[in-house]
């Protein structure tokens, strides 16, 4: 997991769900020297003790200041995350993340605002832990590296971009009414790039490129809750972010900006079916694997050849003259990425990883030399169900079944293999119950039952001829 990735796949989706009774322990409605919010229909924010001498203090403060806005319930956890520094970053990040991700189960909450003090108590670090976290790769992901680098004493005038922020990472994930929540963000988003563009010129580069961060990611989430408008915003914010920083200086830093940018010029493609701005979307992930190094940021490398394969793949099926090309590229970097990616290691990783890989080895197979390829690909599908089990994971079980029972359909149409098609049969068969069992996949479960129709007619076709 790269570590300006969003949550590829979920970091905590396999711990269950959540605990309707679990009592709270240490969160405080009252008292921290705050007042709490008083509706929070829209979700539940909890603001932890930042770790770092002056860090209870500052959270003291970020909870006063949220607990002012009526959109959301704001909880102070006097409790303090740490990171482990005999760890290497990922690995305390991912160590910190997941001990975080029990807290806010615990409290019943959606999100959690954490972090720590740096360079001798004069920079609050914050960053956004999600209970349930959004999709990774769509627009305005909190990933683990994306925070918001506050000087101290605390300028006035940040108060919008830290709501903006907290919203930003709280919408795709709360518990409790998107659109209201979307719409008080689009309100507190034009204060936060306000207040941007009023920061003394004297504040401290870091802050600068943080907070058009989290505001661009402000801009791109309302993109995906419908404000269409939001995203010409977002694209000039990050821009400006851009401008900050050099790869050379911040590698990790520019690699995070330009896979937002990268997001938002997709999200743009979708809108406008343009694949201009797809391309231009590509060329951002290439930059990151052209100057991140495989040894020094490996995992962060190989997200950006897994952005790049997403990518180009969804390019191919724009501009029919250029599938072939697009999807052999799309195959080498998921190639690329999985070096990096190992099975034993990173399983669901790995697995998430290769279910895509085999997603365009089917998608060749309608190429050139057909039978080879999609023959790939079923091999593919099966090593991930390996992996993606339907005692465990039944949805992303259904998915990679689905998948694999398509593969065998469209080589079984080529070389009329029974087996295939009985394969094939199973797969969707086993699909079709998880889906029909699953709110909001109803949908889903009736094209993979017409698939399965067509699978049978083939069966029973063979079976008058034979």
């Amino acid at each position: 997991m790269g570590i300006f990735s969003g949550i590829f796949g979920g970091l905590f989706s396999s711990k269950g769900s959540r605990r309707k009774k679990k009592r709270r322990r240490g969160a405080k409605r009252a008292g921290g020297g705050f007042r709490p919010s008083d509706s929070g229909s829209e979700g539940t924010v909890l603001v932890s003790s930042l770790f770092g001498s002056g860090g209870k203090e500052i959270s003291d403060y970020i909870a006063n200041l949220l607990s002012t806005e009526g959109s959301f319930q704001t909880l102070r956890l006097e409790r303090t995350l740490k990171l482990n520094m005999r760890l290497g970053l990922l690995e305390r990040l991912l160590v910190a993340s997941d001990e975080g991700s029990n807290w806010i189960r615990d409290e019943q909450a959606d999100l959690m605002i954490w972090g720590e003090m740096e360079d001798m108590g004069t920079v609050a670090r914050l960053r956004f832990l999600s209970f349930g976290a959004s999709a990774d790769g769509q627009p305005g992901t909190f990933g683990m590296a994306d925070t918001l680098d506050l000087p101290v004493p605390i300028p006035d005038g940040v108060g919008d971009i830290v709501r903006a922020a907290t919203m930003a990472a709280l919408l795709p994930v709360t518990s409790g009414s998107k659109k209201e929540l979307a719409d008080r963000m689009g309100e507190v988003m034009v204060g936060a790039q306000a207040a941007i563009d009023g920061l003394a010129k004297s504040t401290p580069l870091d802050t600068r490129v943080t907070a058009l961060n989290v505001v661009g990611n402000a801009f791109a989430t309302a993109v995906r809750f419908g404000n269409k408008r939001a995203l010409k915003g977002a694209v000039k914010i990050y821009q400006a972010a851009d401008a900050l920083v050099e790869a050379k200086q911040s590698p990790l830093m520019w690699a995070l900006i330009q896979t937002h940018l990268g997001a938002i010029l997709e999200a743009d493609a979708r809108l406008r079916k343009d694949p201009v701005a797809l391309e231009a979307a590509i060329a951002r992930y290439k930059a990151v694997t052209d100057s991140l190094g495989r040894d020094e940021h490996g995992f962060d490398w190989a997200l950006a050849h897994v952005r790049r394969a997403m990518a180009l793949y969804k390019l191919a099926g724009m501009v029919p003259e250029k599938s072939t090309e697009c999807l052999k590229t799309a195959a080498s970097a998921f190639e690329e990425a999985l070096t990096v990616y190992d099975k034993s290691q990173m399983p669901l990783r790995w697995a998430e990883v290769m279910n895509h890989y085999g997603v365009v080895q089917m998608a060749l197979g309608g190429h050139g030399n057909a039978e080879p390829i999609l023959q790939q690909s079923i091999s593919t599908f099966r090593k991930v169900l390996e992996i993606r089990r339907r005692d465990v994971a039944p949805l992303l079980w259904a998915q990679t079944s689905n998948n694999l029972g398509a593969a065998c359909f469209a080589l079984a149409k080529r070389t009329n293999e029974d087996y295939l098609l009985q394969e094939a049969a199973v797969c969707f068969q086993g699909a079709i119950q998880v889906y029909r069992r699953t709110r909001g996949q109803k949908k889903r479960a009736q094209v993979i039952a017409q698939n399965l129709m067509r699978v049978e007619q083939m069966l029973n076709e063979d079976e008058d001829a034979a």
